[in-house]
């Protein structure tokens, strides 16, 4: 009978052990979880989606892209340069709907056509030309112009 005894002390020893261990355990703080990977820059989602990162100016300062495609980007001021022989305007919001090879609704980038600004509504890349539709007019460039991002003046 006493080697009964003892073993069923031993028996419920080990059981409180045991839930005084995991009670321990619960009350420590969680493990670190690993930092999340950096989010990519602007210019380099847009070559995720085949364009170059050249049809953007230097200077973005963040940018929202949502499942849908439809993205916002911001620059810290409005911002005009020179390409070729005409003037461009960004906007310092710039937004639209991107998908492969194809950027719609654009907002916020206008071009300088004679006397009066026009703004960009579209951007489509065909093999190795980048059409971009104003108004009623397109114009296509090779895509080597934009390979690299113009400096606001």
């Amino acid at each position: 009978m006493a080697a009964t005894l003892h073993l069923h002390l031993l028996v419920t020893l080990l059981f409180v052990a045991t839930l005084t261990v995991a009670s321990v355990a619960d009350d420590s703080p969680p493990a670190p979880t690993p930092p999340a990977p950096p989010q990519p820059t602007a210019y380099q989602m847009l070559e995720r989606y085949n364009f170059t990162q050249g049809i953007l100016p230097q200077g973005v300062t963040g940018y929202v892209l949502n499942a849908d495609g439809s993205f916002e980007v911001y620059l810290p001021a409005d911002c005009s340069f020179r390409a070729g022989s005409m003037r461009v305007q960004y906007s310092s919001r710039v937004a639209g709907h991107i998908q492969p090879l194809s950027i719609t609704s654009l907002e916020g980038v206008k071009v300088k056509v004679l006397f009066s600004w026009v703004g960009v509504k579209q951007v489509d890349r065909d093999g190795d030309q980048l059409r971009f539709s104003a108004g009623p007019m397109s114009k296509s460039f090779p895509i080597d112009t934009f390979a690299n991002s113009p400096q606001c003046s």
